[in-house]
């Protein structure tokens, strides 16, 4: 059996471009693709002690997933660490005030905005737990749009069927080489993949980490 390509644009980490902003360095993996619910993806590293603030349009999910340190978004007085997710709902548009709460380390953050037709504001702080690997893991219960993580001993496959025709895969490699829909991926490199029906993958080293989002 052929494996059909699908339609994609890969985002190679290799060619992206940092830009410092205040105290913050950012780099911009996505932005503005027309009729998909994902609007952006970005990864922000924050020096010690400082805040950074992401405006955000009205009608947003945000979601915020910690990489490496541990942060204090708004009011909200419990650190933020890479063992929980970060999402809020918003009708208005708005700041989100991401501080690094380490006194000596930076805070590297995942941050992803999409459009939600939402009635209602709220934010969430949800365990995540890595202890499985080889499955995929449901990030957030508060996306209304199917949403995993997986962490993958090498040579493990796995193939996903989408759960709505139509819609497009935005995934991403945090660690490690995956062969994504048969296209190499290695850390930080992200790709839009549009028709495709069921999407395969394997780990090509230890300890992978993989997200994807239907979008």
């Amino acid at each position: 059996m052929m494996l059909v390509q699908s339609p994609s644009k890969i985002f190679k980490s290799d060619f992206s471009v940092w830009k410092k902003e205040n105290s913050s360095l950012i780099n911009e993996i996505f932005s503005n693709e027309e009729n998909i619910k994902l609007k952006k993806a970005v990864e922000i590293i924050v020096d010690e002690n400082e805040v950074f603030d992401f405006h955000y349009p009205e009608k947003s999910s945000i979601l915020v997933i910690v990489l490496y340190g541990e942060i204090l978004i708004n009011d909200f007085e419990k650190p933020i660490s890479s063992e929980q997710i970060f999402t809020l709902q918003s009708i208005e548009s708005n700041i989100l005030k991401i501080k690094n709460h380490l006194p000596n380390e930076k805070a590297d953050i995942l941050l992803l905005e999409f459009k939600n037709r939402t009635s209602e504001t709220f934010f969430s702080v949800e365990n995540l737990n890595l202890n499985e690997k080889n499955t995929l893991i449901q990030i957030s219960e508060n996306l209304k749009f199917p949403n995993f993580i997986g962490l993958y001993d090498g040579r493990k496959e796995q193939e996903y069927a989408l759960y709505k025709k139509g819609k497009s895969i935005f995934g991403m490699v945090i660690n490690g080489a995956f062969e994504f829909q048969n296209r190499l991926m290695e850390t930080r490199d992200a790709i839009l993949l549009s028709e495709v029906e069921i999407l395969e993958f394997e780990a090509l080293s230890e300890n992978a980490l993989i997200l994807f989002f239907e979008v």
